[in-house]
């Protein structure tokens, strides 16, 4: 019986120690990844020494960079990418960005800026609007691009989603709308470059649009113009003439 007594007291002490021995080792692991964290962070070898910048047109690198403010002389290693990403991102001129680290001393932004599909006019000011309905900025010149007409009260914040997928399928189907008036929220007034009014429905009633070149075909050759094109009408197009 005391033979067998000493054997588990000894079992006991072996696992002790073994255990002691894992906490040794894992206490030397974290020492040496905080000398190597330490190391990362403050070697002057992976100090930023520059900030690069692609993709950019009609923004300057200064402007790009002055969003971005990522800091020289400070470890590549305690760059917040996503920090950058998120301040560049949240500007309406940015559609898409991204941040790469080059080691060992380089950050690269690479931007898509949006660019100008259309103008969104609201009483006096005019503003440029990109295909995915974010407005980007006010401008002074509609730049020969078609012009959505808001109300006053329209507020900035809001996208265009629904007006700008109109002008995208009008000009899909070769229909130059040079206006969308969309002042009244029920009535939506599309103006062809001839200034034939397309009044539009919504939904479904929007597919009714695919008709419509061939409908200016028959009246091209006709004494009676166009005047106006109604398609709000389920399963009918109502024209009026001049």
């Amino acid at each position: 019986m005391r033979v067998r007594a000493r054997r588990v007291l000894s079992f006991s002490q072996r696992k002790r120690r073994k255990r002691v021995k894992i906490l040794i080792f894992l206490a030397i692991l974290c020492v040496l990844g905080w000398g190597m964290r330490r190391f990362l962070l403050t070697a002057p070898y992976f100090e930023v020494k520059e900030v690069a910048v692609q993709g950019n047109s009609g923004l300057s690198n200064d402007q790009i960079l002055g969003w971005a403010n990522v800091p020289l002389k400070r470890s590549i290693f305690a760059v917040n990418i996503k920090e950058i990403s998120r301040a560049i991102a949240s500007k309406s001129q940015i559609k898409r960005v991204e941040i790469r680290k080059i080691l060992p001393a380089k950050v690269l932004i690479v931007v898509e800026e949006r660019l100008p599909f259309a103008c969104l006019s609201r009483g006096k000011e005019l503003f440029e609007v990109c295909d995915d309905g974010v407005i980007i900025k006010k401008t002074i010149d509609s730049m020969n691009l078609p012009v959505i007409r808001v109300a006053s009260s329209f507020s900035l914040e809001e996208k265009l989603s629904r007006e700008v997928n109109i002008l995208l399928m009008a000009q899909q189907l070769g229909l130059p709308f040079f206006q969308l008036d969309v002042r009244n929220r029920h009535t939506l007034v599309g103006v062809l470059e001839s200034g034939i009014k397309i009044y539009l429905g919504k939904g479904d009633h929007l597919d009714y649009l695919s008709y419509l070149p061939s409908l200016l075909e028959v009246y091209r050759g006709k004494e009676k113009g166009l005047k106006y094109i109604d398609i709000r009408f389920n399963e009918q197009i109502i024209v009026g003439e001049n």
